[in-house]
C-alpha cells in the first residue's frame, strides 16, 4: 500500500499520510493551484478531505500527472512525500508549498 505525506505551515505538525488509493480526484483549480481530492477518511461527507497545493503559474498538468505517476508507479508500501513545507521537500520542483489541508468530520 502506498502513503501521500503533505504538510504545511513549515511547523511540523500541520501534516497529513492518506493511503493513496484514497484519492479521488486531482483539481487544476487555478493556473498556479491544484486541490488533491481523498474519500473514504472515516467522515460522512461526499470528500472528507482535500489539500490545495500551490505551483508555479502554468504547472498544473505536469504536477498533477507527477502525483498520478508517484501513485501509479510499481511496489508497494511506498511512503510518497508529495509537499513537505518544513524541510522543503516536494514530489515535483514546480509544487511552491502545501496550502490548506481540509478534512471533513
Amino acid at each position: 500500500m502506498k502513503f501521500l505525506y503533505f504538510e504545511t505551515d513549515g511547523d511540523a505538525t500541520s501534516g497529513i499520510c492518506v493511503a493513496a488509493d484514497k484519492v479521488v480526484g486531482i483539481d487544476c483549480a487555478a493556473n498556479d493551484a491544484i486541490i488533491v481530492y481523498f474519500d473514504d477518511l472515516g467522515g460522512t461527507n461526499t470528500h472528507d478531505g482535500k489539500v490545495t497545493l500551490n505551483v508555479t503559474a502554468g504547472k498544473t498538468k505536469e504536477v498533477a500527472q507527477s502525483i498520478t505517476e508517484a501513485i501509479n508507479s510499481g511496489g508497494s508500501g511506498t511512503f510518497i512525500v508529495v509537499a513537505d513545507d518544513t524541510n522543503s521537500e516536494y514530489l515535483n520542483s514546480d509544487i511552491t508549498s502545501c496550502g490548506a489541508i481540509v478534512l471533513a468530520a
